[in-house]
């Protein structure tokens, strides 16, 4: 269930979204393909993200900024093992593993999953996001640590941050499911994705994964639930297109208590690029996100232009949810990113952002200002 107060809505692992695209992860891009004699070979990758700045929002007794520090520092990395091999018949078969490099409350593997590649397209099974979670669309305008819509990290005690259609729904985003990618056609592609149980990633609760794959369902749990996403791109003589939906449904909630329903979240946006120039629209709808009757919606446009190393962005987005027997919450969020490719894989950006809003009960309005500075490397 979504919070009732749109608080820090915007953590939703945006380090891995190839920002106003698809968000599809290319798994063979760190590691080269093994000989098929020698077998499946692993290789290192990985990523690390640094944040630091400064916050100045409404902080007295009983608002949303209360007893938080105006300056912060962050870091979130990751190491990735990945592998493959393509066999005498033309099939890549290969592994992902994506070690998590901070504390992450005894869950330090985010995903693990094997892949069977052809073409066919691009099966796969294990801990991952799904279809919807990795395709759905997004404006451009962000960074690899800032941005308006759905950032990898805030300043704000509210964001606006609910585009992800799977994410903001699935108790766990990365539990055990089977996906499968389409080869492109054209331009076309789809995925989709069945997740048996939403919150079974390493079969702790009570399951064992290694003697039983039949996940054991609690209260709140979904089963069943599906996952797609849509995507076409077309690039021309000086100018291109991004146009994508995703969707995600619920099958059926386990032992329901009052005001829980199955939900659902549908995602979709365009982009354009002319020159140096792209800018784009998306939104997000979450049937019955914050419970039965309660929807949240969510809408965001942004430009970059982009000079050499060099990239400028602006965006905007707004969210409002539903609140039963309150006001409805809103957050709105703007703000100018700016973004310098020092070597390959090595990155440094900024951001500045006024974000305001209402929460539903207690402490009414908000706004805020932030400014920040960070990092990215990827290998």
């Amino acid at each position: 269930m979504v919070p009732v107060a749109i608080a820090n809505l915007g953590n939703l692992e945006m380090k891995k979204v190839l920002l106003g695209t698809s968000a599809l992860l290319g798994v063979g891009l760190l590691a080269g393909t093994a000989q098929a004699s020698d077998g499946v070979k692993l290789s290192l990758g990985g990523y690390m993200t640094n944040q630091m700045g400064v916050a100045f929002d409404d902080d007295s007794a009983g608002e949303a900024g209360d007893n938080i520090n105006a300056f912060g520092v962050g870091t979130d990395a990751e190491i990735y093992f990945i592998g493959s091999v393509t066999l005498d018949n033309g099939v890549t078969v290969g592994v992902r593993f994506d070690l998590e490099g901070g504390d992450e409350n005894n869950d330090q593997m985010d995903q693990a999953y094997a892949y069977f590649k052809g073409g066919f397209g691009d099966i796969r099974i294990g801990s991952q996001a799904g279809a919807a979670g990795n395709m759905y669309m997004l404006p451009p305008g962000s960074t690899a640590n800032f941005g308006p819509y759905s950032p990898n990290t805030t300043g704000s005690a509210l964001s606006p941050g609910v585009f992800d259609p799977e994410g903001m729904l699935a108790n766990q985003d990365k539990s055990q499911k089977l996906v499968y990618y389409s080869p492109n056609w054209s331009g076309f592609s789809f995925g989709v994705s069945f997740t048996p149980n939403d919150n079974e990633k390493d079969y702790n609760n009570g399951d064992n994964a290694d003697g039983q794959w039949r996940a054991a369902s609690a209260q709140g749990d979904s089963d069943n639930n599906i996952g797609l996403g849509l995507h076409y791109t077309h690039e021309g003589d000086g100018w291109g297109l991004d146009l994508g939906a995703a969707a995600y449904w619920e099958g059926d909630v386990q032992q329901k208590v009052a005001g829980q329903d199955e939900q659902a979240g549908y995602n979709a946006g365009i982009n354009l690029s002319f020159g140096g120039f792209a800018f784009g629209v998306a939104g997000t709808y979450l049937d019955d996100g914050n419970g039965a009757g309660q929807d949240i919606w969510s809408i965001g446009t942004g430009m970059t232009y982009n000079v050499e190393a060099w990239t400028v962005g602006l965006g905007w987005a707004h969210a409002e949810l539903e609140v039963a027997g309150a006001r409805d919450a809103s957050a709105d969020r703007v703000g100018v990113t700016g973004n310098y490719a020092m070597g390959p894989g090595i990155d440094l950006d900024a951001g500045i952002f006024y974000t305001w809003g209402e929460d539903a009960v207690g402490e009414g309005d908000y706004d805020s200002i932030e400014f920040g500075v960070g990092s990215s490397i990827s290998f």
